[in-house]
């Protein structure tokens, strides 16, 4: 069994809570099999990790990993708002000038000290490997969405509907290829009552349902490897890994993977 780990990294501070997801499968589907509780510090990350991973463990992580520019866009960040910006699905802008001392870059250093490589170096002898992902654009990629989901920001009410949007995208991953398997720990997630949730709750509700996104990436990632995902940028720059846009979505998607069959890894 692969173990295919989604965080949500709270970068920036650590006054804000990171959200992680564990996923465990193989080609036949992957189940959810632990969300975090409030996890805040790059150690604590480290140590979840840890706790979690297996022999094979592949990490999606939802912020920059590689920063070298002093100033303006990295290159991956411009090449991702040039495919999908129209589809309002731009990267934010990462530099040193900005962060010089990103968290989510030391994460990466030490994720690289315990083993693991970058997605762009990775082969199949690769037992663990990192990637970073960008959710927005992942979810326009494999739904094919004319616009990036709205459930960040404005009123309650409106984060409300934007997540019970994306509950019900998640749920359609069960017939992906490959498929997030409908085990009741995720079902718990995805029918959850939202309408009394607020503030940190549901600010907790959101980290929990990106991470699970970001293990679906790596999980997504791990099966198909070039086949279906592109990298932008490179090792050099920093890069950005995201599923190639697909016409009609995993819909039409599945008859097509069925007939090509995966990728070998």
């Amino acid at each position: 069994m692969i173990t295919f780990i989604g965080i949500d990294l709270a970068w920036r501070s650590e006054r804000n809570n990171t959200g992680m997801a564990v996923l465990r499968g193989d080609r036949g589907g992957a189940g959810l099999i632990r969300i975090s509780d409030s996890i805040r510090a790059i150690a604590d990350v480290c140590e979840f990790v840890e706790s979690h991973a297996g022999a094979s463990t592949v990490i999606a992580i939802d912020a920059p990993l590689i920063i070298k520019n002093t100033v303006g866009q990295r290159p991956c960040e411009t090449a991702v708002g040039r495919e999908y910006g129209s589809r309002e699905a731009s990267c934010h802008t990462s530099n040193h000038r900005l962060y010089p001392d990103a968290r989510s870059v030391d994460l990466a250093r030490k994720l690289v000290l315990a083993g693991y490589v970058h997605a762009p170096n990775a082969d199949e002898a690769s037992q663990k490997v990192i990637l970073e992902v960008y959710p927005h654009a992942g979810l326009v990629a494999l739904f094919e969405l004319p616009k990036s989901l709205k459930y960040k920001k404005g009123t309650l009410a409106q984060k409300r509907l934007g997540l019970r949007i994306l509950t019900e995208h998640l749920s359609q991953l069960a017939q992906a290829t490959p498929a997030l398997l409908k085990t009741p720990y995720l079902a718990d997630l995805l029918t959850r009552d939202l309408s009394s949730l607020d503030g940190r709750d549901l600010k907790a509700y959101e980290d929990s349902m990106d991470a699970v996104f970001c293990a679906y990436l790596a999980y997504y990632f791990w099966y198909w490897r070039l086949v279906r995902n592109r990298i932008f940028g490179d090792l050099n720059t920093g890069y950005i890994v995201n599923p190639t846009l697909l016409p009609g979505g995993i819909a039409s998607s599945r008859a097509s993977a069925v007939r090509m069959g995966p990728s070998t890894v």
